[in-house]
C-alpha cells in the first residue's frame, strides 16, 4: 500500500509539472466544436489526426474514492507526443490539459471499481481553430527516413531501363526492417530475373541503395506505378509510396494475322488466303514475308511473300488462293516475318497456327445417311458388324457332349463302330 502512495505521489508531482508545461496557452485561442469519447482501458481514438489512448487507470478499490485519475498518451500525425494524468476529483491535478495551442482535451467522467469490467473515462476534445500554430505535416516515414529515386524515361528496344534508390536512415536508432516492392506492368520483365521485393534493415544513421533494371517486350508508353516502402518500427508498420514514372520504349512492332474465307472446305476445293503485316511501333523496320503451303494445299494464285521497308502505322498485305487435295483437319502454318531496323534491332513474328477442316462430300453423305451425328453413325455401324458376326456363330454352333461318366469309353467305342459302317 505505501508502495502505491509513494508511486501516486511520484506520478503526480512528475505528470503535474508535464500538464503545467502543456497547459501554456495564448489568452486568444479559438477552439472549435469539442467532441466526446468514451475510451475505455487500452482504447484510443483518432480526433483530427491526433491518437489518443487510455494507457492505464488509478487502483480500482471496492470503494469510492478521490483519487482516481486517468493516463493519456497522445502521438500526432505532426511527429508530436505527448503524455497527460489527468483527474477530476483529486487535489493537485486538472481534468484539463492543453496542447501548444493545439489540441485541447478535458475528463469530463473517469470510472473505477472492482464491479466494472473495466474503468473507463468520458474525453471532451477539441482542436484550435488557428492553423499559424500547426506545423507542417510529416509522415514518420519520411522523419526516418530520406529517400532519392532516379529512373530511366526512355530507351530502345533490346536495351535495359535502370531504377536507382538511394535510402537514408536519419534517426540513431536501427530499423529491422524495409520491404521495398515494385509492380511492373504487362510488357515489362525484370532483367535479371527478380520478384519485385527486397528487404533491408538499417543501422543507425545508416544507407542503402537499391538497383535494378527492366526490359520491354515490345514497344510503347508504359505507367509504372510508385514504389512501395514499408518500414517496420516500434512494432508498427509506416508506408510511402514513391512517385510513379513513365517509360518510353522506341522500336518497331510488327504484328503478323493470317486469315481465311472459309472455316472449312470440301476436298478439291479452293481457298483464298490473306496475310497482314503491320508496324504497330514507331520506328520503320525493312521487313521480309514468307508463308508456306500446307499439307495438300496447292497454290493457284497471287503470291505468298514479300520485302519492303515497314514505316510506322503502314500496311503490307499479301494474298493467294490454294487448292486443298488432302482432306482431314489440315494444320494453316504460321506467316513468318523477318525484321530489321536502321538501329540494328531485328527479331521475327509469327501469325498464329490454326485448323481447316477439308471434308470428303461422298464421305461425309455415306456416313451421315440416317443421321446427322457422325459420332452416332459409326457406332450404328460397329454394333451391325458384331451383331452379324454373332449370328453365323450361331449357325454353326454345337451343343456340347453329353457326359457318360464311367460307361463312357464304351460310348466312345460305340460312336467309332458306328462311324466305320457309315463311311463303308
Amino acid at each position: 500500500m505505501k508502495q502505491q502512495i509513494f508511486l501516486f505521489i511520484g506520478l503526480t508531482v512528475l505528470l503535474s509539472h508535464f500538464c503545467i508545461v502543456a497547459s501554456a496557452q495564448s489568452d486568444d485561442v479559438e477552439w472549435l466544436d469539442a467532441e466526446e469519447y468514451t475510451l475505455y482501458w487500452g482504447d484510443e481514438v483518432n480526433h483530427s489526426g491526433y491518437l489518443i489512448t487510455a494507457e492505464d487507470f488509478s487502483p480500482a478499490k471496492a470503494f469510492d474514492v478521490d483519487t482516481d485519475y486517468v493516463l493519456l498518451s497522445i502521438d500526432s500525425i505532426y511527429g508530436d507526443s505527448w503524455g497527460a494524468i489527468l483527474s477530476n476529483n483529486t487535489g493537485g491535478l486538472s481534468n484539463n490539459t492543453i496542447f501548444d495551442d493545439r489540441l485541447n482535451i478535458t475528463a469530463i467522467e473517469i470510472v473505477t471499481g472492482n464491479d466494472i469490467p473495466a474503468p473507463y473515462t468520458v474525453l471532451s476534445v477539441a482542436i484550435s481553430n488557428s492553423t499559424e500554430s500547426v506545423p507542417i505535416v510529416v509522415k514518420k516515414i519520411d522523419a526516418t527516413l530520406e529517400f532519392d529515386e532516379e529512373f530511366s524515361d526512355e530507351v530502345y528496344m533490346g536495351e535495359r531501363a535502370y531504377y536507382d534508390l538511394d535510402i537514408r536512415h536519419m534517426q540513431p536508432g536501427p530499423i529491422d526492417s524495409v520491404t521495398i516492392r515494385v509492380e511492373l506492368p504487362d510488357g515489362l520483365i525484370f532483367d535479371p530475373d527478380s520478384d519485385g521485393i527486397w528487404n533491408h534493415s538499417f543501422s543507425s544513421y545508416g544507407t542503402k541503395t537499391l538497383q535494378y533494371s527492366v526490359k520491354a517486350l515490345r514497344p510503347g508508353t508504359y505507367e509504372i506505378n510508385g514504389t512501395l516502402i514499408t518500414a517496420y518500427m516500434d512494432g508498427k508498420s509506416y508506408s510511402k509510396e514513391m512517385n510513379s514514372s513513365t517509360l518510353v520504349v522506341h522500336g518497331p512492332d510488327i504484328i503478323v494475322s493470317k486469315t481465311l474465307n472459309m472455316d472449312s472446305i470440301n476436298l478439291n476445293e479452293n481457298v483464298n488466303v490473306s496475310v497482314d503485316v503491320v508496324n504497330e511501333g514507331d520506328r520503320a523496320a525493312y521487313i521480309s514475308l514468307s508463308d508456306q503451303l500446307p499439307p495438300g494445299g496447292k497454290i493457284l494464285s497471287g503470291g505468298m511473300g514479300g520485302s519492303l521497308v515497314l514505316h510506322p502505322d503502314d500496311t503490307f498485305s499479301v494474298e493467294y488462293a490454294l487448292q486443298m487435295n488432302k482432306e482431314g483437319e489440315i494444320v494453316i502454318p504460321s506467316a513468318v516475318v523477318k525484321f530489321v531496323d536502321s538501329s540494328e534491332y531485328s527479331g521475327t513474328s509469327y501469325s498464329k497456327k490454326f485448323i481447316l477442316p477439308v471434308l470428303d462430300p461422298d464421305v461425309v453423305m455415306e456416313t451421315s445417311t440416317g443421321s446427322e451425328d457422325i459420332d452416332d453413325d459409326y457406332a450404328y455401324i460397329e454394333e451391325t458388324v458384331e451383331n452379324d458376326e454373332f449370328s453365323q456363330e450361331s449357325q454353326t454352333f454345337e451343343e456340347p457332349e453329353e457326359d457318360h461318366g464311367k460307361l463312357q469309353f464304351l460310348y466312345d467305342i460305340l460312336d467309332m463302330v458306328t462311324g466305320f459302317f457309315k463311311k463303308h
